[in-house]
């Protein structure tokens, strides 16, 4: 009987001579067909890591991630591609934005695959995941922000839903609408559909996933049941813990679609040697079968991204969510939406920027920092009357948590201050940013809260 694994690796050394041709063709040196342990090994660690790498990305639902994997690299950049309006064309050496989605399509699966996730085919389209991957160039780091569905966003000239824009109009609706809403620029668009999900993860042989909450999850709509802990998870299963909307909120799924990443990339890390290449280059093959990308991605500028990426390991994606709170409806019957926080505007101008430092903010699990949460007084310093109570109105409209206002016991003219106590240093950097930088800051001896007393010369942004 003929070994299946001789016969897989038999079939994957004639890919790995098409990977050198491609290497060679894009200009890498080809390599021997028996490398030695020295320069050419480390070469070829790089190149492995350079392929685990992308193919992370392809399954985190960045999805066109395969697409740049050198052996497949002209036939799979075709494979799915379709054209997408409103994108803005890369420059090489600056940084790039692919806007990743997860759309609910059923095409691919089976009736019993059908069943298996407590669904049925649908007409329309939705999607429960919307990210921006942020790639900077020159720096051993990318960004990737996760969009909440029901981020309150204009579609079409009036406000709705995020994910409203690609039920309606579709990729091209829905790059238009994050780029209005970030104020990012998307170069590039990647879709994976649950088939692609559900066949990735199976190739893998499954991901280890985690249940962080302390409780039981039990969504029957989404055929999830899971005791606390950690476990071995199948695509089926997979599929269950990222998509369920019954046992936490938007934002719990966020969680768990990170968690997700983490996990994918943590198992194709660990078949970035030579034995696990095979595995790596089927699971290739499954993913660009259920993956569209726009028709922009030209086999070089693919390839010249793995480079950039070449380097990047799970902990130099620095998994972000867009700063934003749940609100309640506004009326009977209104839409209940998710709303940006003040600091959305100070992450997404730091994105843009491509700063090498991003603010604490929009960091998962409750990490991070937020005005919505830091208690603010307001203070008259200017003697013009009301203008503490406009000034604390025009903070709460940002989300800012002003808890009072008053007069300044001293007058301070034109000028406006922002006192903190040492616990809230970070709080008061970051509101000097939402107020444009033009209050002077000043430390506090004690305190629970910060201090902001506006002059005449007051203005927020």
């Amino acid at each position: 009987m003929t070994d299946r694994r001789a016969t897989t690796f038999q079939g994957s050394s004639d890919r790995w001579a098409n990977l050198e041709a491609l290497g060679a063709a894009a200009g890498q040196r080809p390599r021997p067909s028996k490398p030695k342990r020295s320069m050419s090994s480390r070469r070829r660690r790089n190149l492995l890591r350079t392929l685990a790498i992308v193919l992370t990305l392809v399954v985190v639902l960045a999805g066109a991630g395969a697409v740049w994997a050198y052996r497949y690299a002209d036939r799979l950049v075709g494979k799915g591609q379709r054209p997408v309006a409103g994108l803005t064309p890369a420059v090489a050496g600056r940084p790039m934005n692919i806007l990743l989605v997860g759309s609910d399509s059923r095409a691919g699966l089976s009736r019993r695959q059908l069943g298996r996730i407590q669904t049925v085919e649908v007409a329309g389209r939705r999607t429960d995941t919307i990210m921006v991957l942020h790639v900077s160039p020159g720096r051993d780091k990318a960004v990737m922000v996760s969009l909440p569905r029901d981020l309150r966003s204009t579609v079409n000239g009036k406000a709705n839903k995020l994910n409203a824009a690609f039920a309606f109009g579709g990729p091209d609706l829905l790059v238009k609408t994050v780029e209005e809403t970030t104020g990012l620029t998307i170069n590039h668009y990647a879709e994976i559909d649950f088939a692609g999900f559900l066949n990735v993860v199976d190739a893998l042989g499954g991901v280890t996933l985690c249940n962080r909450s302390g409780h039981r999850l039990d969504d029957s709509f989404a055929n999830l049941h899971m005791d606390p802990g950690c476990q071995k998870m199948n695509g089926v299963k997979a599929l269950a813990f990222v998509r369920a909307r019954h046992v936490d909120s938007d934002f719990g799924r966020i969680g768990r679609q990170q968690e997700f990443m983490r996990a994918v990339m943590a198992e194709v890390a660990g078949r970035g040697n030579l034995a696990g290449l095979p595995e790596l280059l089927d699971v290739a093959d499954i993913a660009t079968d259920h993956i569209k990308t726009d028709d922009a991605l030209s086999t070089g500028t693919a390839i010249g991204l793995a480079r950039r990426l070449r380097k990047l390991d799970p902990g130099s994606l620095d998994m972000r969510v867009y700063p934003s709170i749940a609100s309640p409806p506004r009326c009977a019957g209104c839409a209940a939406f998710v709303d940006p926080l003040p600091e959305a505007a100070i992450l997404m101008r730091a994105l843009a920027r491509d700063a090498a430092t991003l603010p604490p903010v929009g960091l998962p699990g409750g990490k991070g920092i937020s005005l919505a949460t830091t208690p603010v007084t307001v203070l008259n310093g200017s003697g013009v009357e009301g203008a503490a109570a406009r000034a604390a109105a025009d903070l709460r409209r940002l989300g800012v948590r002003v808890v009072g206002t008053g007069n300044a016991a001293t007058p301070t003219g034109a000028a406006s201050t922002l006192a903190y106590p040492p616990a809230l240093a970070r709080q008061a950097r970051l509101l000097a940013s939402v107020l444009g930088g033009k209050v002077k800051l000043v430390k506090a001896s004690d305190g629970a809260s910060l201090t902001l007393t506006v002059g005449s010369g007051f203005r927020l942004r």
